[in-house]
């Protein structure tokens, strides 16, 4: 089963961190960052720019289980 990706926005500054990691999954609208495609980027990609994300804003999960 594929990666899911959520990101709160209440806790995103867009700081767009994670476009730089997974482009082409994120996408930042008026300040907040949104996913687009889950798919466009290595998940190993998605999971650095979960961790990296400096609110920590992103959550990933796979088969209902957190990875990051």
């Amino acid at each position: 089963m594929a990666i899911e990706i959520e990101v709160d926005p209440s806790r995103c500054n867009g700081s767009a961190v994670c476009l730089r990691v997974a482009p082409g999954v994120f996408h930042i609208d008026c300040g907040l960052a949104l996913v687009i495609d889950e798919e466009a980027a290595p998940e190993s990609a998605v999971l650095t720019a979960a961790r990296e994300c400096p609110t920590s804003a992103i959550a990933v999960t796979k088969d209902g289980v957190p990875l990051a």
